[in-house]
């Protein structure tokens, strides 16, 4: 009974619905279409905001791993010539961004170690004078060395560089250029 009305009956139940509980008789049929539309331009206008950032992202994250995998190469190259008690060599041919880790002086033993055909990262380039460093068996370099590791195709991205001492020492990347360099 609806005792606010004043009026007994049958049809006059007291309302359990709330208005906050949506309509009555579960008319709730989704979205409109024009409501669909302004989210769709929103989140477009969102992305087309955001893109230069994240690609911008990925270009720095590249070039970082590539470099913290070209200084793991080096480490590796002289830590297998100090345990084999051999010559072991570093190389990357001019105009590839092939890498090659193999046992011998010009990488004339067996292959230890290869990052593929592709180079270490798409479109991360590493600039050095010299394309070729030895690793003899007491872990000195046959030369010094200084590696710039950037993305060319876009310059706002900042470099980094790695530095390998004649005693084999390579020094970790880093954005600031070693006085070697």
């Amino acid at each position: 009974m609806d005792f606010s009305s004043g009026l007994t009956g049958p049809n006059t139940r007291p309302k359990l619905r709330r208005s906050w509980q949506g309509p009555l008789g579960g008319n709730s049929r989704g979205f409109t279409l024009i409501e669909l539309i302004v989210v769709v331009v929103i989140v477009g206008i969102f992305a087309t905001i955001a893109m230069p950032s994240f690609s911008s992202m990925l270009h720095r994250s590249s070039v970082r791993a590539a470099a913290d995998e070209f200084y793991d190469l080096l480490q590796y190259a002289r830590a297998e010539a100090v345990t084999r008690g051999t010559i072991v060599n570093i190389n990357a041919a001019v105009n590839t961004t092939q890498i090659v880790v193999a046992l011998g002086a010009n990488a004339s033993g067996t292959v230890l170690r290869q990052v593929g055909a592709n180079g270490l990262q798409t479109g991360v380039a590493i600039n050095s004078a010299v394309n070729s460093v030895n690793f003899s068996p007491t872990g000195t370099a046959s030369v010094s060395a200084c590696f710039q590791i950037l993305y060319p195709t876009d310059t706002a991205i900042a470099a980094q560089y790695i530095s390998l001492l004649s005693s084999g020492r390579a020094t970790a990347p880093s954005a600031n250029k070693p006085a070697g360099c």
